[in-house]
Order: structure tokens, then C-alpha cells, then sequence
């Protein structure tokens, strides 16, 4: 016999991400899902849910995550499993074409960090805090890097020495260094335009630096020929010299 599917909520309580009150919401769809990993037997249970406030009608989307993993103790001592909730609203900015919304192990978890916080701020339209967001991760792979120089001007051009950037890559790269001074300095928000590109460069710096690079190592290794000894020139000849 199948499991019978647990009852559908009929309302959960919480702050609406529109009229920002705390409101009952009325559950329209929900859908659960369970994964489990064979090697560690890790399990991850997760529930997807549509929700209406009441008090205001918006409609959006709730998720919520559990790891058997991430234990909560409280002050007595007492262990439990978390559950994670996020809520996503239909006015909320989509970032389409980016290669790196998901976890990717390959990049080291600082950098993560800050490129999933960059990545909310920007669906949630707080782009002051996305313009310096955007400078941060430039920082954090030339410090993971060990790329030389004083300031950020100086390690972007010496991440072309390094290889690992175009000299026209590095120009864009000074472009987004000036658009998070500009948030950070002069509390000037770029446009949704402006940091939906900067994160598209930074998508494709991060994976050009760490995602590639490791996704290579199960082609064949080239190895370079040795470059041809250069031929001998013979003397040229004078004109009116003796035999």
C-alpha cells in the first residue's frame, strides 16, 4: 500500500513579503519531496508550497527545506533538525542565464557565501547593497588567488598576469570595481540593468577561474611540443670577396 499524503495545511502565519504583515495565509498547492543520499544516508526533505495572504491577496511561493544533517540545540541541551523556509515573491527580480544559482563545490565557500548574498539582494531589489556585493567577490577571488597589489585596481590588472583574465576582461572588471565604489562610497544604487550584467561578468569569472579548470580534469592532458631549434643561417656572401 502507498502512503497516504499528509493533510494540506490550511493556513500557515507569517510576515507577507508585500504588505509586511504578520497575516494568516491560506495554502493553495503543496508538494513534498524526499531525497536521500546512499552514501552518507544523509536525507533532505523538502515541501513546496503556494500561499495567499489574507490580508493583502499577493500569491507567492514558500519553501521549505529539512537536512537530517543540521541539528538546532536549544539552551537545555536539546537536539532537533531545522527546517529552513524561503519565500519567494512574483515581483521579485529574476536573474536568467547565470551558470552558478546552485551550490557548486569547486568554489571555495567564502566566495559562495558571498555571491548567493549578492544574488538575493539583487531579487529583492536592494541593488546598493548588490553593487557592493559585486565588488566584494572580485576582492575575495584575489585574495583566494594570492594576486599581488595595494588596492583592487592593481590585483585586477595582475590577474591578467596571473592568467586567469583578458585584458579586455580586466576592463570590465574595473567597471564593476567602479560601480561597487560608487554603492559603497557614494551610497548610489547602479540600475537593475547595470547589476544584472555585473553578476553575468562575475558569473563567468568564477566559472572560468574554479568551475572549468576542475571539470577539465578528466580530458586528456596536453602537453606542449618543444619549440624547433632555429636552423642555421649560412653567411651571406660579399660581392668582390676573394674565394
Amino acid at each position: 500500500m502507498s502512503e497516504a499524503k499528509p493533510p494540506l495545511p490550511t493556513n500557515i502565519k507569517q510576515e507577507c513579503l508585500k504588505c509586511h504583515n504578520s497575516t494568516n495565509h491560506a495554502v493553495h498547492a503543496k508538494i513534498d519531496r524526499t531525497d536521500r543520499d546512499e552514501n552518507t544516508d544523509a536525507t533532505l526533505w523538502t515541501s513546496y508550497l503556494i500561499i495567499q495572504c489574507k490580508g493583502c491577496d499577493a500569491i507567492y511561493f514558500r519553501k521549505e527545506s529539512t537536512f537530517s544533517d543540521d541539528i538546532d540545540y536549544d539552551q537545555n541541551g536539546c537536539g532537533g533538525m531545522a527546517t529552513k523556509v524561503e519565500c519567494f515573491h512574483e515581483e521579485q527580480v529574476r536573474v536568467d542565464g547565470l551558470y552558478l544559482n546552485d551550490d557548486v563545490w569547486s568554489i571555495p565557500d567564502i566566495i559562495q557565501t558571498i555571491y548567493k548574498e549578492t544574488l538575493a539582494a539583487i531579487q529583492r531589489k536592494l541593488f546598493t547593497l548588490a553593487g557592493i556585493g559585486v565588488r566584494a567577490i572580485i576582492e575575495a577571488v584575489c585574495k583566494h588567488q594570492k594576486t599581488a597589489g595595494r588596492d583592487l585596481f592593481k590585483k585586477i590588472d595582475n590577474l591578467v598576469v596571473q592568467g586567469l583574465l583578458t585584458s579586455s576582461g580586466a576592463k570590465i572588471l574595473h567597471s564593476i570595481r567602479l560601480l561597487g565604489n560608487d554603492a559603497a562610497h557614494e551610497i548610489k544604487a547602479p540600475t537593475q540593468k547595470q547589476i544584472i550584467a555585473a553578476m553575468k561578468v562575475i558569473d563567468h569569472l568564477l566559472l572560468g577561474t574554479y568551475v572549468l579548470p576542475e571539470e577539465a580534469k578528466v580530458l586528456p592532458a596536453y602537453t606542449p611540443a618543444p619549440p624547433k631549434a632555429a636552423a642555421a643561417v649560412a653567411p651571406a656572401k660579399v660581392k668582390g670577396a676573394s674565394k
